[in-house]
């Protein structure tokens, strides 16, 4: 029996949309940066920051090469275009489509905490927190389609301002500046998942501020969370 149109066009906008999603994020010196992976529907990696910049993009190795880690990136050797020199002055230059991809900018004529970052990649609108709002905050991404991105505020302690708060139901806390100086400004946990480190008073051969207990790479409410200094 044949599938009509319409059905089979629902069944693959579903499929599409389900497929593409942030699978990914690493979190560099245990959580002073952040990179984003976003996946397509035809499994390309897009890393962009938390500041909607693109960084990198690229095909996941596969798990059992040798060397492999967790966002680490092949080189795509598809169809990548760029916006012209006669494009909005905010995204000309930037990268157009990868693969079947579309990736939209905010433009000039947007509020100033959005010029040039991204607006959406394939169907997933970007949301972000605008230059009215607290300094710690603006222009940082505040949605990515219905997952929530909250972060410490101007008013929290000065080693944690523009840290991740929350991802979706994801919670994050972070040592401040009262605790320990090896300490201040790493990630304490993720959800119920807590670090701790090597701390100055410690005789441990060199590895101050190292992690001393806590997970490396772990899928926490749908995304693969790697941790590394």
């Amino acid at each position: 029996m044949k599938i009509p149109i319409l059905l089979l066009a629902i069944i693959c906008t579903a499929v599409s949309s389900f497929a593409q999603k942030i699978d990914l994020i690493t979190l560099s010196g245990y959580g002073a940066t952040a990179a984003f992976y976003y996946e397509t529907a035809d499994k390309i990696s897009i890393v962009f920051t938390k500041d909607g910049a693109i960084s990198e993009f690229g095909t996941q190795y596969d798990k059992g090469t040798y060397g492999y880690y967790p966002g680490k990136l092949l080189k795509y050797m598809g169809r990548v275009d760029y916006y012209s020199k006669d494009e909005n002055e905010a995204f000309m230059g930037k990268v157009k489509y990868i693969g079947l991809t579309m990736i939209p900018y905010y433009g000039s004529y947007d509020d100033a905490a959005l010029q040039g970052k991204i607006k959406s990649i394939g169907s997933t609108q970007f949301e972000y927190y605008l230059s009215f709002e607290d300094a710690s905050i603006k222009g940082t991404i505040k949605n990515v389609g219905s997952t929530a991105f909250t972060y410490c505020s101007s008013f929290d302690n000065e080693a944690t301002r523009g840290r991740i708060k929350s991802i979706g139901n994801t919670r994050f806390d972070w040592y401040t500046s009262f605790d320990d100086k090896s300490l201040s400004g790493k990630l304490k946990s993720i959800d119920n998942y807590t670090f701790t480190y090597y701390t100055s008073f410690e005789n441990n051969n060199g590895q101050k501020g190292f992690m001393k207990s806590g997970f490396q790479s772990k899928y926490i409410n749908g995304i693969n969370y790697y941790v590394r200094n």
